[in-house]
Formats: C-alpha cells, sequence, structure tokens
C-alpha cells in the first residue's frame, strides 16, 4: 500500500513496535506499508478492491509482491515478521480466494483466476488458493540460476509440490543487470514456453516490454505458429490441470515421477511430460542447433517428422532456431481434441 492509502489511514498495515506503520520502499524507492492480512478490517479492504476489479469486468489478474515482511514488523494478531514471513504468503492468497469464490456464488456464470509472485509450500500452503504462479523476474539471459536454463527445473520442482499452474516470462523478465533480449534468446524461450501450462509475455528494463515484433518477421511468424501450438495444447493442459487438483498429479511431470526405476530418468532436468503421452525437451542453451534427448521406455514419435524412436535411450536431435523438440507416444494423438486417454 502507498502512504496515501485508506489502508495506512485505518491503521490496517503492519506497523513498527510502537504502533506506527512499518514503512519501507517499493521497487522503484516508493515509500509503501505492507496490508496485514492478520487483521480482518484489513482482509475486508482488500477484499472490496478485488471486487471493484471484477465489477468492472475483470477476470483475473497478477497477484505480485508480497516478499517485503521484514522481522521487525509487528501484526494485529501479536505476531512479528519473524514467525510471519512465509505465512503471509498464503494469507494473501487465501484473502484473494475467498473473494473470488464469494464473486463467483453471485455471478455463477464469472470465472475468475488469479496467480501468484510469491508463495509458501507449507501446510496448507499458498498453492491450495492460487490458481497459478510466476517465478518472478527471470534474466534476460541462458543462465541455470535465473535464465532460461532455470525454468524447467523451477517448474517441476515446484509441480511436484502442488503448485503447477507455472507461468514463465517470454524472454525474461529483469534486463538491468543482463544483455537485452536477443531473437535467439527470447525464440527458445518462447518455444520453452509452448507446452507449459502458461504462455504468458512478460519483461521490463531499459530495453522495455519483449515482443516478437521487436525482432523481425520471422520471430513473428514462428511466435504465432507457436501460439497455436499452445492454444491446440491447452484441451489437454486443462484436463491434466483438473485432474491435479484432484490427486496431486501435476500437468508437467519430470520424467522420474513417470519412471521412478529409472535412473536415467531421474538426471533429467531439462525435458518434462505433458501428461502421458507428451515428451518436451525445449533447446536452453545458447548457438545450440541441436539437443541430447532421453528418451524414457517405450516408442515415441516426432510429429513434425514421423521419425520414431525406442526408449529407454538418449539421441541427438536436431533443434535449429526454429524448431521446438517434442515426442508423442506412438499410436496417441495427445493434442486432438478427440483424445481422452487417461493422464
Amino acid at each position: 500500500m502507498t502512504l496515501d492509502s485508506a489502508a495506512v489511514a485505518n491503521g490496517w498495515v503492519a506497523t513498527r513496535a510502537d504502533g506506527s506503520p512499518y514503512v519501507t520502499s517499493g521497487t522503484v524507492g516508493q515509500q509503501i506499508a505492507l496490508l496485514d492480512f492478520t487483521n480482518p478490517a484489513a482482509v475486508t479492504f482488500w477484499q472490496q478492491e478485488v471486487t471493484k476489479a471484477f465489477n468492472l469486468g475483470a477476470d483475473g489478474f497478477m497477484q505480485d509482491f508480497g516478499e517485503e515482511v521484514l522481522f521487525g514488523m509487528h501484526f494485529h494478531n501479536g505476531e512479528t515478521g519473524v514467525t510471519m514471513h512465509n505465512r503471509y504468503l498464503v494469507l494473501y492468497a487465501k484473502a484473494t480466494r475467498d473473494a473470488i469464490n464469494r464473486y463467483e456464488r453471485k455471478h455463477p456464470h464469472r470465472h475468475l483466476w488469479f496467480f501468484t509472485r510469491a508463495g509458501y509450500t507449507g501446510r496448507p500452503g499458498s498453492a491450495a488458493y492460487e490458481s497459478a504462479n510466476f517465478p518472478g523476474d527471470e534474466t534476460t539471459d541462458w543462465t541455470p540460476s535465473s535464465g532460461l536454463a532455470s525454468s524447467t527445473p523451477d517448474m517441476l520442482n515446484r509441480a511436484i509440490g502442488g503448485a503447477y499452474g507455472y507461468g514463465t516470462d517470454i524472454g525474461g523478465y529483469f534486463d538491468l543487470t543482463t544483455p537485452p533480449t536477443t531473437k535467439e534468446l527470447f525464440l527458445r524461450w518462447a518455444e520453452w514456453a509452448a507446452l507449459s501450462p502458461v504462455f504468458r509475455l512478460h519483461g521490463a528494463g531499459p530495453t522495455g516490454t519483449h515482443t516478437p515484433w521487436s525482432f523481425d518477421d520471422e520471430t513473428v511468424r514462428v511466435y504465432n505458429q507457436l501460439s497455436q501450438l499452445h492454444l491446440k495444447a491447452v484441451p489437454l493442459i486443462l484436463r491434466l490441470w483438473r485432474k491435479a487438483a484432484r490427486t496431486g498429479i501435476p500437468p508437467t511431470r519430470p520424467l522420474w515421477l513417470a519412471y521412478p526405476g529409472n535412473p536415467a530418468a531421474r538426471a533429467q532436468d531439462q525435458e518434462w511430460l505433458l501428461g502421458p503421452d507428451v515428451l518436451v525437451a525445449p533447446v536452453v542453451d545458447q548457438g545450440a542447433t541441436s539437443r541430447t534427448v532421453y528418451f524414457p521406455r517405450g516408442c515415441w514419435r516426432d510429429p513434425s517428422t514421423g521419425r520414431r524412436y525406442l526408449g529407454p535411450r538418449s539421441a541427438s536431435i536436431p533443434a535449429p532456431l526454429t524448431v521446438l523438440p517434442r515426442f508423442f507416444h506412438c499410436g496417441t494423438h495427445p493434442l486432438s481434441h478427440h483424445h481422452r486417454r487417461p493422464g
């Protein structure tokens, strides 16, 4: 909350020990205070603000931030930031979910959605309330720490913890400490996202928003093809998403989850299964025009070329800049709307 907010004026924010608002700084140096979700009045205020957005016609939003809890903060329920740092995120998500549930009961034709930046995987954890999540401010590079190569391990770790609605920032987000997004990085990132739960452009920094038309006609053409691929996969993703809500088995799965007795499958951290029949192996190395793909047991078919690979084995797969390596179990058509193999 900015300092001119009604929440500050009414004392609905985290405080210092003397009861004064705990003022800290935001991302561009502005003064902010943190809404206290242990205070019922603050929760009501937040839910009223969320409801205003829905009344204006919004069907969803990004629930940003939440990680700013500091140890010296004091909360309405008597706790400090020492114990509230992780739990705050659960209360934040729950307040929004409760508002959505209430709104949808009154407006059954509306289907509302929000995704979070920060969360906590305790019990029940923020994943019990959020619709999806995003990693937050990836760097515009290829690194396994916070660039493109970090996305697969991050997505799969979250998925098995219950936070399976993962959406990356195509092209990366933060280019203040890394070079601007290149055409190659942008396209490889879009390929990565095409068969993930959420296909989303985002970005900020000196170069501004990352968009396909920031580069050239080929980038626009390939990006449109990847958009269409994601739309074709949406029915499958939604079926897997609903199953995940019932069973905990995520849409995007590390190979070891499907092939637990296979040591080679356990070693794969740059490919995943979308359900049981789609193997996704995007390129995450700069300059690469091929990659090694590990195929679990069974027959796998490249839908673009028709070539088949019999697993378990690894193979070098051609992957020029405009190609996303992906494979279907032989005899299946998982991106067909008529495909209903249980996931």
